[in-house]
């Protein structure tokens, strides 16, 4: 297969995901918005998912450039290691419409931002030493990874209809 058409997929995979997500973060009522129920709020789960996203999409760490309302700390969700930072205390709160537009920046910049580097060069991180093409795989795995935690979260509450989306489609948008 071609590097193109490799690209597409990944386009629309990555697409699909981050329309998952968008649609689970407009389900989050305010009322759980901030939920103290788990170690991390719904809105920080949301952040830490797309500021992850931003991150690997970038060509390394250096180059990350950071959501122009990021709040110091939300990235992390904490634990044991050192890189975790669990001892960063987060203060302040993103709104829903401020994560919103996190996941609308990276998505206007996705398509540029996967073509920019070699699907066959490094990652550009160090702690993954793999190549760009596996990193793609990986962070996408991790968008879905926390979308459903928080489809999880949210059906706990009676609140439903979450649809899967298989590609950069939302269902019932077919063509």
């Amino acid at each position: 297969m071609e590097h193109t058409s490799i690209m597409k997929i990944l386009i629309s995979q990555y697409r699909a995901v981050q329309g998952m997500l968008r649609d689970v973060t407009e389900k989050v009522p305010e009322s759980e918005w901030d939920t103290k129920e788990y170690n991390n709020p719904n809105w920080q789960l949301i952040y830490h998912t797309i500021w992850s996203a931003k991150l690997y999409l970038s060509a390394s760490y250096e180059t990350y450039v950071a959501f122009s309302g990021a709040i110091e700390g939300a990235e992390s969700l904490g634990g044991a290691k050192e890189w975790e930072n669990a001892e960063v205390e987060v203060l302040g709160i993103n709104s829903k419409q401020e994560v919103l537009e996190f996941i609308q920046e990276v998505e206007q910049n996705l398509e540029n931002s996967i073509k920019q580097l070699p699907l066959e060069a490094d990652s550009g991180f160090e702690w993954y030493p793999y190549s760009r093409l596996e990193l793609h795989l990986n962070t996408i795995r991790h968008i879905q990874h926390h979308t459903a935690q928080l489809i999880e979260r949210l059906k706990l509450k009676g609140i439903t209809g979450f649809p899967w989306w298989i590609d950069e489609n939302k269902p019932g948008e077919w063509v």
